[in-house]
């Protein structure tokens, strides 16, 4: 409760919960406490408040993708915002790319490890989110035109900087350092506060790397990809997060598959029919 009043998220609150809850149930199988004071539902005691995981529709992409492309401000930024959308990737795994992870022969991208940077400024390199992120991700003609912009733009640097053994970084920022997460995350911010200003009468939702990923996703979902290679490009570990946290079902989309569906029976019916006469 004290964490909730400080202002902490209900998924912040999970995540520390989680990790107090068996600590304590090890002191109460071991007969040193006599009950575990973690064992109740979260929800009870604090509101669950987080926001809904949202995904982007065609039209809201159309939208936002016109309007940087066109903005003479954040143009800049228009193929870094392709390739995330493009690919699914997790930002931190975007900026973690490097020149010799990008196959261009074969139109792949190679994700297996992603970038961070701490408070203190200190850069490091540590492995994708789980052992099943490890994958190479098909590069669609689009972002692939984009990426060979990425490197046409990119800074001719003196010193590359390596990082954990991993140098040539593909976005730099303004100081010549691979770029992380919050560049990415800022640009956006920056960007949807001068839409707003701009379009006050076409609202978009709130938009960050994740919409991106999550919209990715759901595109792929509605297109027909069969989940479990969705799962592979996502780099997700457990096929269940997949189906019940990325993907958006909507009325519109059940109506045109259940039509989709029936268009074909009602063909193939009429074949048979046509055959048995």
């Amino acid at each position: 409760m004290r964490l909730h009043n400080d202002g902490k998220g209900y998924s912040t609150i999970t995540s520390v919960r989680g990790v107090v809850k068996p600590a304590f149930q090890m002191a109460y199988n071991e007969d040193i406490i006599r009950r575990n004071p973690f064992d109740f539902k979260l929800v009870d005691i604090v509101p669950n408040d987080s926001q809904k995981r949202i995904a982007m529709t065609a039209e809201q992409q159309e939208l936002w993708m016109g309007f940087i492309r066109e903005d003479k401000t954040y143009k800049k930024y228009y193929d870094e915002f392709v390739v995330l959308l493009g690919t699914g990737m997790r930002v931190s795994e975007f900026c973690g790319l490097t020149k010799s992870d990008l196959d261009f022969e074969n139109r792949r991208i190679r994700v297996d490890h992603q970038l961070v940077r701490e408070r203190g400024g200190k850069y490091y390199v540590e492995k994708t989110k789980t052992e099943c992120g490890c994958r190479y991700i098909p590069m669609t003609e689009e972002v692939y035109q984009s990426l060979q912009n990425i490197l046409v733009r990119r800074k001719k640097v003196k010193t590359e900087i390596v990082v954990d053994g991993y140098g040539s970084f593909l976005l730099l920022d303004k100081d010549d350092k691979p770029k992380v997460a919050l560049h990415i995350e800022n640009e956006m911010r920056w960007a949807m506060k001068k839409y707003k200003k701009l379009h006050p009468d076409k609202p978009l939702p709130h938009i960050t790397p994740h919409v991106f990923r999550h919209t990715f996703c759901t595109n792929m979902a509605n297109a027909g990809m069969d989940i479990k290679n969705l799962q592979y490009v996502m780099g997700h570990s457990d096929v269940g997060v997949t189906l019940n946290v990325y993907t958006h079902a909507s009325f519109d989309r059940a109506a045109e598959q259940m039509a989709r569906i029936i268009d074909f029976k009602d063909t193939d019916m009429q074949g048979k029919q046509r055959k048995s006469s």
